[in-house]
C-alpha cells in the first residue's frame, strides 16, 4: 500500500470517526455516519470531474486539491510534462528525418499494406511525376503502371533490385518491408551511369576490333623478315613477335570481356555435364603444357544422372572460366610441379576449382587480384605471358552464375582457386 493510499485511509478514519461522535451526540449514529459517506463520495466525485476535465485539455498547471487529489494532479502533471518533453523531441526528430529524406537524391516512396502511397520526397515527385495533393493515399501500381514493376510488386520478392525503363530514363528500383506492412520504395535514375558504361564496352569492343588488323599485317611482315635475316637481326625480330602475341592474348580477353558485358542473362534452363566440360578444359591443358607439369584431373564419384552434379548455364562461359584458371596455375607453376583440377559436391552446392604447388601469392594482393590489369609481379606475369585479365574474366563468368570465387594461397606455398555454385543455383 502506498503512502497516499495509507494517508487517505486515516483522513477517511478520522473524518468518520468524527462523524460517529456528532451521531453520539445527537443520538442520530446511522444518519450522521450516512452523511459523512455522502460527503465523501461527493467530494471525490468533485475531483474526479476536475480530473477529467483536465484530462480532456491539460493546461499547464494542474488544478489545486487536498489529500490523496493533491498527488493524483502531481503525478499526472509531471507525466504531462515528461509526455510534451517527449512529443517535442519526437517532433523534431522526425522534422529532421523529413529534411533530411526529402534532400536525397534517391526517389524515396513509403507504402503501406495495401501499397497504397504514404509520403514521398521531391526526387520521387518528380521521378514518378507524384503530386501530394492527389496521389497521396493512391495505389502504387496505378501510377506506375509498366508491367515489369507491377509484377515486381505481385511477386513480393524484393531480394535482388529491378531495373525498369521509365519516361525514357533507366531506373533502379528497390523495395524493402519494414514496421507493421510497410515498405519503403527507394529508387535512382542510372541513365548516364548505363550510357557510360556503354560507351566503354563499346569503345573496348570497337578499339579491340580495329586493333587486330593493323596487328595481324605487322605478325605476317614479321614472320616474312624473320625467314630473310640474319642472326642479329633475329632477335629482335623474335622479340617484336612475342609482343605483337601478347598484344593479340590481350585484345581476345578484351572483347570476351566486351562480350560478356553487354550478353544477355544466363540461360539456367540449359544443363551442363560438369564431367563432359572438366574432361574438355583438362584435355586442352595437356595440350598446352607439354609435359612440364604433373596435371591431374580428380572428379568425385557422382552418377552422371544425379542433376546436383551438373552446372546450369552457358557452357561456354563456364569452359573459358575453368581454362583460365588452368591456365594460370601452369603459368605461374615451376617445372615439375603438381597441378590438380578438381571437383567436389556437398549439402551446399558444388565447388570446381585448380589446387598448384606453384609461387604462391602474397595474402595483401589476394583481395585485388580480380581488377583488370592487376598483377601481383609486373616482370614476371609479362615474362610468363600473363595479360592481367583471365581471373577478371573469371569473376565476371561467376557473377553472371550466381557463384562465387575463393583464393587461398601464400607465397612459395602454391594456390587453391575454388568456385562455389551453391545449392539454389543448381536447382535452377
Amino acid at each position: 500500500m502506498t503512502p497516499q493510499l495509507q494517508r487517505e485511509l486515516a483522513v477517511l478514519t478520522a473524518w468518520m470517526f468524527f462523524m460517529l461522535m456528532l451521531g453520539s451526540m445527537f443520538g442520530s449514529i446511522a444518519g450522521f455516519l450516512f452523511t459523512g459517506l455522502l460527503v465523501y463520495v461527493i467530494w471525490n466525485l468533485y475531483n474526479l470531474n476536475k480530473l477529467s476535465k483536465w484530462l480532456a485539455k491539460p493546461s499547464k498547471q494542474s488544478p489545486e486539491a487536498i489529500g490523496v487529489w493533491d498527488d493524483v494532479y502531481y503525478q499526472l502533471y509531471n507525466l504531462y510534462k515528461r509526455q510534451r518533453k517527449s512529443r517535442r523531441k519526437l517532433a523534431s526528430i522526425l522534422g529532421r528525418f523529413q529534411k533530411s529524406t526529402q534532400a536525397l537524391p534517391y526517389a524515396t516512396i513509403i507504402l503501406n499494406d495495401l501499397n497504397e502511397i504514404e509520403w514521398f520526397n521531391p526526387a520521387a515527385s518528380q521521378m514518378f511525376s507524384l503530386h501530394t495533393n492527389i496521389d497521396i493515399g493512391q495505389r502504387i501500381d496505378n501510377l506506375i503502371r509498366q508491367p515489369k514493376f507491377v509484377n515486381y510488386l505481385l511477386k513480393n520478392n524484393f531480394s535482388e533490385p529491378l531495373q525498369l525503363l521509365l519516361n525514357q530514363k533507366k531506373i533502379i528500383l528497390s523495395i524493402t518491408p519494414y514496421g507493421s506492412g510497410q515498405y519503403l520504395i527507394s529508387a535512382r535514375d542510372i541513365t548516364s551511369r548505363s550510357q557510360l558504361d556503354d560507351m566503354r564496352r563499346d569503345f573496348i569492343s570497337n578499339a579491340s576490333h580495329e586493333l587486330r588488323t593493323p596487328l595481324t599485317v605487322m605478325s605476317g611482315y614479321i614472320e616474312f623478315l624473320q625467314h630473310r635475316c640474319d642472326e642479329i637481326t633475329k632477335v629482335p625480330l623474335d622479340k617484336v613477335q612475342q609482343q605483337i602475341e601478347r598484344m593479340n592474348n590481350i585484345i581476345a580477353e578484351l572483347i570476351e570481356l566486351a562480350k560478356l558485358e553487354s550478353a544477355t542473362a544466363v540461360d539456367y534452363s540449359v544443363e551442363v555435364n560438369t564431367r563432359v566440360l572438366l574432361n574438355e578444359v583438362y584435355n586442352e591443358a595437356l595440350s598446352l603444357d607439354k609435359n612440364q607439369h604433373s596435371i591431374e584431373l580428380v572428379i568425385e564419384e557422382a552418377p552422371d544422372t544425379n542433376p546436383a552434379f551438373n552446372l546450369h548455364g552457358s557452357y561456354e562461359e563456364l569452359r573459358i572460366a575453368f581454362s583460365n584458371l588452368l591456365t594460370n596455375a601452369i603459368r605461374y607453376t615451376p617445372e615439375g610441379g603438381d597441378i590438380k583440377l578438381f571437383s567436389n559436391v556437398s549439402d551446399h552446392g558444388i565447388s570446381i576449382g585448380v589446387q598448384d604447388s606453384g609461387i604462391g601469392i602474397n595474402y595483401e594482393h589476394i583481395p585485388r587480384l580480380t581488377e583488370r590489369f592487376y598483377r601481383v609481379d609486373e616482370g614476371r606475369s609479362r615474362e610468363q605471358g600473363g595479360t592481367g585479365l583471365g581471373l577478371a574474366i573469371v569473376k565476371h563468368v561467376l557473377d553472371r552464375h550466381n557463384a562465387n570465387l575463393h583464393i587461398q594461397s601464400s607465397a612459395g606455398k602454391g594456390s587453391t582457386f575454388r568456385c562455389d555454385f551453391p545449392l539454389s543455383y543448381l536447382e535452377h
